[in-house]
């Protein structure tokens, strides 16, 4: 289903007036409920649920492999509508979203280098961290590949004015490559936030592999070539639910800049991914390329 009811309903003359007035928590809520029942009534959803079930079914007993179905239906949905929310509830952001470990980002910055926060790619709520972060006070830069539709993605979180954080995208090809790494080089002299989520693949080198239920995918490597020439903190990020059905992103220590950064934040990462499948959004290719993982 490409456009859920909330979403619609967003575009309803009145709704959004009325939503302010509403507790961020009920949108939670809301959308736990409206899963429930898109699973019993939409073939997409049962289908995604299905995937997810078969691909871990032998990780968790079946009560235990439910509820995170149940979870990872529901962080499905709130990805695709989160930036309805954030628009809606922006300035209640203490209701619904926590930070935790932000002194590791203050001590970096204090060192007057910048920071990098580097997430897993298609893990989380990890588009949450700029706009979070910039209402916060701080310069943030996030990069990606965003292509032709870099200047919409960064419109919906709101009217140009009001958002306050750059995105640094490249078209994938070298000289785009080079235009990025100087505007992050930029920056980071600039004492900014530069965040970004390296890609992964099903083959690639060790240092880079993230390890997974008995599978791997392998970091694109040349974002840590990237660190290791602006040599300026590394931080790891993760933005995942908690038990009181809200968002937190969790900053960690700055890794060690070397050639055990990669290998460092894999370690990491197969950590969230081991404990949390739940807010992955690989499951799909996991199940259809199963042969070659």
């Amino acid at each position: 289903m490409n456009s859920s009811l909330i979403r619609v309903l967003q575009q309803t003359p009145g709704f959004r007036s009325l939503a302010l007035r509403v507790h961020p928590i009920w949108f939670f809520r809301f959308t736990r409920w409206s899963v429930t029942l898109s699973n019993w009534f939409w073939p997409g959803t049962r289908g995604r649920a299905r995937i997810f079930e078969a691909v871990l079914r032998d990780q968790f007993n079946s009560k235990d492999l439910r509820a995170r179905t149940h979870r990872y239906l529901v962080h499905l949905r709130l990805f695709k509508d989160i930036e309805i929310a954030w628009n809606n509830w922006e300035g209640r952001r203490g209701d619904w979203i926590l930070i935790e470990g932000e002194s590791h980002l203050q001590r970096a910055i204090e060192q007057g280098k910048g920071a990098v926060l580097i997430s897993s790619h298609n893990y989380g709520f990890s588009k949450l961290v700029a706009p979070v972060l910039a209402q916060r006070g701080y310069k943030v830069h996030r990069g990606g590949n965003g292509g032709a539709k870099a200047d919409l993605r960064r419109s919906r979180w709101g009217e140009k004015e009001q958002v306050n954080w750059n995105y640094l995208h490249y078209k994938g090809d070298y000289w785009h490559r080079v235009q990025q790494l100087k505007a992050i080089q930029r920056a980071l002299a600039a004492n900014g936030v530069v965040h970004v989520s390296p890609r992964g693949f099903n083959k690639g080198d060790e240092d880079t592999a993230t390890e997974f239920f008995g599978r791997k995918y392998y970091l694109d490597p040349n974002w840590f070539r990237v660190f290791q020439i602006c040599q300026a903190p590394i931080l790891p990020c993760f933005a995942v639910g908690n038990a009181d059905r809200q968002i937190k992103i969790v900053i960690h220590p700055p890794l060690t800049l070397g050639k055990t950064t990669a290998r460092a934040f894999a370690e990491i990462q197969s950590d969230y991914i081991t404990r949390f499948p739940e807010y992955g959004r690989l499951w799909k290719s996991v199940y259809v390329d199963r042969g070659k993982w």
